[in-house]
Protein backbone atom coordinates (compact mmCIF):
# COMPACT_ATOMS: atom_id res chain seq x y z
CA UNK A 1 0.00 0.00 0.00
CA UNK A 2 2.47 2.47 0.99
CA UNK A 3 4.99 1.94 -2.23
CA UNK A 4 2.74 0.02 -4.29
CA UNK A 5 2.23 -2.26 -6.84
CA UNK A 6 3.56 -5.12 -5.49
CA UNK A 7 6.70 -6.79 -7.03
CA UNK A 8 4.99 -9.81 -7.51
CA UNK A 9 2.46 -7.77 -9.62
CA UNK A 10 5.33 -6.04 -11.98
CA UNK A 11 4.59 -8.75 -15.09
CA UNK A 12 1.16 -7.43 -15.40
CA UNK A 13 3.06 -4.39 -16.92
CA UNK A 14 4.52 -2.96 -20.13
CA UNK A 15 8.46 -2.48 -19.39
CA UNK A 16 10.95 -0.20 -20.52
CA UNK A 17 14.25 0.81 -20.01
CA UNK A 18 15.51 3.46 -17.55
CA UNK A 19 19.30 5.80 -17.39
CA UNK A 20 19.99 7.29 -14.38
CA UNK A 21 23.23 9.31 -13.60
CA UNK A 22 24.00 9.14 -9.71
CA UNK A 23 26.75 11.70 -9.10
CA UNK A 24 28.20 11.84 -5.28
CA UNK A 25 28.19 15.64 -4.29
CA UNK A 26 29.63 15.34 -0.91
CA UNK A 27 32.61 16.98 -0.54
CA UNK A 28 35.86 14.76 0.04
CA UNK A 29 36.67 17.56 3.29
CA UNK A 30 33.09 16.68 5.12
CA UNK A 31 32.21 13.27 6.62
CA UNK A 32 28.45 12.31 6.33
CA UNK A 33 26.67 9.31 5.21
CA UNK A 34 27.31 9.73 1.69
CA UNK A 35 31.24 9.54 2.01
CA UNK A 36 30.59 6.03 2.64
CA UNK A 37 30.87 5.67 -1.30
CA UNK A 38 28.94 3.01 -1.87
CA UNK A 39 25.10 2.45 -2.26
CA UNK A 40 22.20 0.68 -3.12
CA UNK A 41 20.48 2.34 -6.00
CA UNK A 42 17.16 1.41 -7.49
CA UNK A 43 14.56 2.74 -9.93
CA UNK A 44 10.57 2.25 -8.70
CA UNK A 45 9.44 -0.48 -11.38
CA UNK A 46 13.11 -2.61 -11.69
CA UNK A 47 13.19 -6.19 -11.24
CA UNK A 48 16.60 -5.79 -9.42
CA UNK A 49 18.33 -3.41 -7.66
CA UNK A 50 21.97 -2.71 -8.12
CA UNK A 51 25.17 -1.64 -6.37
CA UNK A 52 27.47 1.24 -7.32
CA UNK A 53 30.64 2.13 -5.70
CA UNK A 54 30.76 6.26 -5.76
CA UNK A 55 33.28 8.43 -4.10
CA UNK A 56 32.21 12.09 -3.15
CA UNK A 57 33.29 14.18 -6.38
CA UNK A 58 32.68 11.32 -8.68
CA UNK A 59 29.35 10.08 -10.80
CA UNK A 60 28.01 6.92 -12.84
CA UNK A 61 25.58 5.96 -15.64
CA UNK A 62 23.38 3.18 -14.56
CA UNK A 63 21.16 1.04 -17.19
CA UNK A 64 17.80 0.01 -15.26
CA UNK A 65 16.57 -3.03 -17.67
CA UNK A 66 12.75 -4.73 -17.84
CA UNK A 67 11.39 -1.49 -15.52
CA UNK A 68 7.59 -2.14 -15.20
CA UNK A 69 5.76 1.41 -16.65
CA UNK A 70 2.63 2.46 -14.03
CA UNK A 71 1.53 4.83 -16.49
CA UNK A 72 1.98 8.57 -16.45
CA UNK A 73 3.43 8.62 -13.13
CA UNK A 74 6.77 9.61 -11.49
CA UNK A 75 8.36 6.14 -10.39
CA UNK A 76 10.64 7.36 -8.23
CA UNK A 77 14.77 6.73 -7.65
CA UNK A 78 16.27 5.62 -4.45
CA UNK A 79 20.00 5.15 -3.38
CA UNK A 80 20.27 3.29 -0.20
CA UNK A 81 22.87 2.75 2.75
CA UNK A 82 22.04 0.90 5.51
CA UNK A 83 19.19 2.98 7.43
CA UNK A 84 19.50 6.43 5.79
CA UNK A 85 17.70 7.05 1.86
CA UNK A 86 18.14 9.22 -1.23
CA UNK A 87 15.50 9.65 -3.27
CA UNK A 88 13.60 12.24 -5.74
CA UNK A 89 10.52 11.69 -7.22
CA UNK A 90 11.60 9.94 -10.16
CA UNK A 91 11.12 9.15 -13.95
CA UNK A 92 8.00 8.87 -15.72
CA UNK A 93 8.79 5.17 -17.45
CA UNK A 94 7.86 4.64 -21.00
CA UNK A 95 6.95 0.93 -22.73
CA UNK A 96 9.45 -0.19 -25.08
CA UNK A 97 11.74 2.86 -24.76
CA UNK A 98 14.77 4.18 -23.05
CA UNK A 99 14.82 7.29 -21.22
CA UNK A 100 17.22 9.23 -18.87
CA UNK A 101 16.14 10.42 -15.75
CA UNK A 102 17.43 13.78 -13.82
CA UNK A 103 20.77 13.64 -12.24
CA UNK A 104 20.22 12.20 -8.79
CA UNK A 105 22.61 14.03 -6.80
CA UNK A 106 23.69 12.44 -3.09
CA UNK A 107 25.33 14.41 -0.33
CA UNK A 108 24.59 14.99 3.35
CA UNK A 109 23.03 12.45 5.66
CA UNK A 110 19.62 11.46 3.22
CA UNK A 111 16.72 10.46 5.13
CA UNK A 112 17.08 8.12 8.23
CA UNK A 113 14.65 5.31 8.69
CA UNK A 114 12.19 6.31 6.10
CA UNK A 115 9.58 3.46 6.41
CA UNK A 116 6.35 2.93 7.66
CA UNK A 117 5.76 1.17 11.01
CA UNK A 118 2.82 0.34 13.26
CA UNK A 119 -0.14 0.57 11.03
CA UNK A 120 -3.44 1.82 12.15
CA UNK A 121 -6.34 1.34 10.62
CA UNK A 122 -9.25 4.61 10.16
CA UNK A 123 -12.31 3.06 11.66
CA UNK A 124 -14.25 3.22 7.96
CA UNK A 125 -11.80 0.99 6.33
CA UNK A 126 -10.92 3.36 3.98
CA UNK A 127 -7.14 4.51 5.28
CA UNK A 128 -4.25 3.25 6.86
CA UNK A 129 -2.02 5.74 9.44
CA UNK A 130 1.42 4.77 10.22
CA UNK A 131 4.71 6.62 11.77
CA UNK A 132 8.01 6.92 10.04
CA UNK A 133 11.44 6.00 11.74
CA UNK A 134 11.45 9.09 13.70
CA UNK A 135 7.90 9.26 14.35
CA UNK A 136 6.22 11.53 12.30
CA UNK A 137 2.60 10.53 10.93
CA UNK A 138 1.22 10.06 7.93
CA UNK A 139 -1.87 7.73 6.02
CA UNK A 140 -2.56 5.91 2.47
CA UNK A 141 -5.64 4.84 0.85
CA UNK A 142 -6.79 1.48 0.46
CA UNK A 143 -6.83 2.14 -2.94
CA UNK A 144 -3.43 4.52 -3.41
CA UNK A 145 -2.27 5.34 -6.88
CA UNK A 146 0.20 2.80 -8.11
CA UNK A 147 3.87 3.44 -8.49
CA UNK A 148 3.94 6.93 -6.08
CA UNK A 149 4.87 7.32 -2.61
CA UNK A 150 1.49 8.85 -0.98
CA UNK A 151 2.24 11.02 2.30
CA UNK A 152 -0.73 12.70 4.08
CA UNK A 153 0.11 13.83 7.08
CA UNK A 154 -2.81 13.50 10.01
CA UNK A 155 -1.32 16.95 11.14
CA UNK A 156 -1.28 20.24 9.90
CA UNK A 157 1.79 22.27 9.68
CA UNK A 158 4.52 20.45 12.32
CA UNK A 159 4.38 17.23 13.53
CA UNK A 160 4.49 16.84 16.69
CA UNK A 161 7.72 15.54 18.69
CA UNK A 162 7.45 11.89 19.66
CA UNK A 163 4.27 10.44 18.54
CA UNK A 164 5.28 6.88 18.22
CA UNK A 165 1.97 6.03 19.56
CA UNK A 166 -1.20 7.01 18.06
CA UNK A 167 -5.09 5.98 17.59
CA UNK A 168 -7.82 6.96 15.51
CA UNK A 169 -11.35 6.83 16.69
CA UNK A 170 -13.33 3.45 16.87
CA UNK A 171 -17.08 4.57 16.41
CA UNK A 172 -18.88 7.10 13.65
CA UNK A 173 -18.70 9.71 15.89
CA UNK A 174 -14.44 9.64 16.44
CA UNK A 175 -13.69 8.76 13.23
CA UNK A 176 -12.27 11.66 12.72
CA UNK A 177 -10.30 12.08 16.39
CA UNK A 178 -6.96 11.29 16.89
CA UNK A 179 -5.15 10.40 20.28
CA UNK A 180 -1.52 10.52 19.98
CA UNK A 181 1.32 11.07 22.52
CA UNK A 182 4.02 14.40 22.59
CA UNK A 183 6.92 14.99 24.62
CA UNK A 184 9.03 17.62 23.21
CA UNK A 185 7.51 20.38 26.11
CA UNK A 186 8.72 20.26 29.91
CA UNK A 187 6.14 17.30 30.09
CA UNK A 188 5.22 13.91 28.43
CA UNK A 189 1.16 13.90 27.68
CA UNK A 190 -1.95 12.57 25.97
CA UNK A 191 -3.53 14.91 23.30
CA UNK A 192 -6.83 14.95 21.42
CA UNK A 193 -7.81 16.47 17.77
CA UNK A 194 -8.87 16.44 14.91
CA UNK A 195 -7.23 14.89 11.99
CA UNK A 196 -5.91 17.56 9.76
CA UNK A 197 -6.07 20.00 13.12
CA UNK A 198 -2.74 22.06 14.32
CA UNK A 199 -0.65 20.30 17.68
CA UNK A 200 -1.22 20.92 20.01
CA UNK A 201 -4.87 19.58 20.50
CA UNK A 202 -7.16 18.93 23.59
CA UNK A 203 -4.75 17.96 26.37
CA UNK A 204 -5.92 15.03 28.35
CA UNK A 205 -3.63 12.89 30.24
CA UNK A 206 -0.12 14.18 31.22
CA UNK A 207 2.09 10.49 32.03
CA UNK A 208 5.24 12.10 32.85
CA UNK A 209 5.91 14.96 34.45
CA UNK A 210 9.52 15.29 32.14
CA UNK A 211 9.92 15.68 28.71
CA UNK A 212 10.96 13.04 26.26
CA UNK A 213 9.13 9.58 27.80
CA UNK A 214 7.93 7.68 24.97
CA UNK A 215 4.73 5.58 25.94
CA UNK A 216 4.71 1.87 25.00
CA UNK A 217 1.33 1.85 23.44
CA UNK A 218 -1.97 3.59 23.26
CA UNK A 219 -5.43 2.82 22.46
CA UNK A 220 -9.19 3.87 22.18
CA UNK A 221 -11.47 1.54 24.17
CA UNK A 222 -14.27 0.05 21.74
CA UNK A 223 -17.00 2.05 22.79
CA UNK A 224 -15.12 5.54 23.03
CA UNK A 225 -15.66 6.12 26.62
CA UNK A 226 -11.53 6.95 27.18
CA UNK A 227 -8.51 4.48 26.31
CA UNK A 228 -5.90 2.83 28.15
CA UNK A 229 -1.87 3.68 27.66
CA UNK A 230 1.33 1.24 28.27
CA UNK A 231 3.83 3.82 30.40
CA UNK A 232 7.29 2.85 32.30
CA UNK A 233 8.38 4.28 35.52
CA UNK A 234 10.63 7.30 35.58
CA UNK A 235 13.24 4.88 36.83
CA UNK A 236 12.45 2.55 33.84
CA UNK A 237 12.06 -0.41 36.79
CA UNK A 238 8.67 -1.28 35.76
CA UNK A 239 5.60 -0.42 33.36
CA UNK A 240 1.89 -0.90 33.72
CA UNK A 241 -1.01 -0.34 31.83
CA UNK A 242 -3.63 2.60 32.42
CA UNK A 243 -6.78 3.77 31.70
CA UNK A 244 -7.86 6.89 31.19
CA UNK A 245 -11.91 7.67 31.21
CA UNK A 246 -13.65 11.05 29.57
CA UNK A 247 -16.17 11.62 31.33
CA UNK A 248 -14.62 11.65 34.58
CA UNK A 249 -10.94 12.87 32.96
CA UNK A 250 -9.19 10.57 35.26
CA UNK A 251 -6.40 8.13 35.33
CA UNK A 252 -6.28 5.15 36.84
CA UNK A 253 -3.97 2.00 36.69
CA UNK A 254 -4.85 -1.81 35.50
CA UNK A 255 -2.17 -3.52 35.77
CA UNK A 256 0.17 -3.88 38.89
CA UNK A 257 3.71 -5.06 37.54
CA UNK A 258 6.63 -5.12 40.14
CA UNK A 259 9.99 -4.86 38.04
CA UNK A 260 7.88 -6.42 35.06
CA UNK A 261 6.81 -4.80 31.59
CA UNK A 262 4.18 -3.93 30.01
CA UNK A 263 4.34 -3.38 25.98
CA UNK A 264 1.96 -3.31 23.16
CA UNK A 265 -1.57 -4.40 24.40
CA UNK A 266 -4.98 -5.09 22.39
CA UNK A 267 -8.70 -4.91 23.42
CA UNK A 268 -10.92 -7.14 22.99
CA UNK A 269 -14.02 -5.76 20.43
CA UNK A 270 -16.38 -6.19 23.47
CA UNK A 271 -14.00 -4.01 25.76
CA UNK A 272 -14.12 -6.39 28.52
CA UNK A 273 -10.56 -7.54 27.86
CA UNK A 274 -7.02 -6.94 27.06
CA UNK A 275 -4.48 -8.93 25.39
CA UNK A 276 -0.77 -7.61 26.59
CA UNK A 277 3.15 -8.38 26.36
CA UNK A 278 4.93 -8.80 29.60
CA UNK A 279 8.47 -9.30 30.03
CA UNK A 280 11.02 -8.90 32.59
CA UNK A 281 13.19 -6.90 30.89
CA UNK A 282 13.44 -4.39 28.38
CA UNK A 283 16.38 -5.54 26.42
CA UNK A 284 16.44 -6.15 22.77
CA UNK A 285 16.60 -10.08 22.84
CA UNK A 286 14.21 -10.16 25.94
CA UNK A 287 11.65 -12.75 26.58
CA UNK A 288 8.08 -11.86 25.83
CA UNK A 289 5.02 -13.41 26.74
CA UNK A 290 1.10 -12.45 26.09
CA UNK A 291 -1.12 -12.30 28.62
CA UNK A 292 -4.37 -11.62 29.23
CA UNK A 293 -6.68 -9.80 31.70
CA UNK A 294 -9.88 -8.07 32.29
CA UNK A 295 -10.47 -4.76 31.76
CA UNK A 296 -9.94 -3.72 35.20
CA UNK A 297 -6.81 -5.69 35.08
CA UNK A 298 -8.32 -8.69 37.08
CA UNK A 299 -7.43 -12.69 36.53
CA UNK A 300 -4.50 -12.06 35.03
CA UNK A 301 -3.54 -14.91 33.10
CA UNK A 302 -0.54 -16.45 30.37
CA UNK A 303 -2.23 -16.82 27.07
CA UNK A 304 0.81 -17.85 25.52
CA UNK A 305 4.59 -17.46 25.89
CA UNK A 306 7.10 -16.23 23.43
CA UNK A 307 4.43 -14.08 21.62
CA UNK A 308 4.50 -10.59 21.31
CA UNK A 309 2.48 -7.35 19.09
CA UNK A 310 -1.29 -8.65 20.05
CA UNK A 311 -3.64 -7.19 17.78
CA UNK A 312 -7.90 -8.35 19.19
CA UNK A 313 -10.46 -8.14 16.11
Amino acid sequence: MTNSPDRAEFARYPKGLVSVTFRNDQPAYLQSQASSGVFIVYVAGANEPQQITLPPGSSKTILFQNVADFGNVAQAVVAIWGKYRWFTPGVDVRAGQTVKAPVFGISGDGIELLGAFRPVWKMDGSRVSYRSGVCTLNSVSVMPTVGEYEFHPLFAGKNPLGTCVWDWGPTAATANQLLYSENGSDESAIFRITEGGKHPGEKLAVYSNIAYQILFDLRWLPDASGFLFSNQTLMRDSANIFRYDFATRKTTQITNLQTEFTGKFSISPDGQWIVFERSKSLDDDRAIDLWIASLDGGNPRLLVRDAFSPSWR
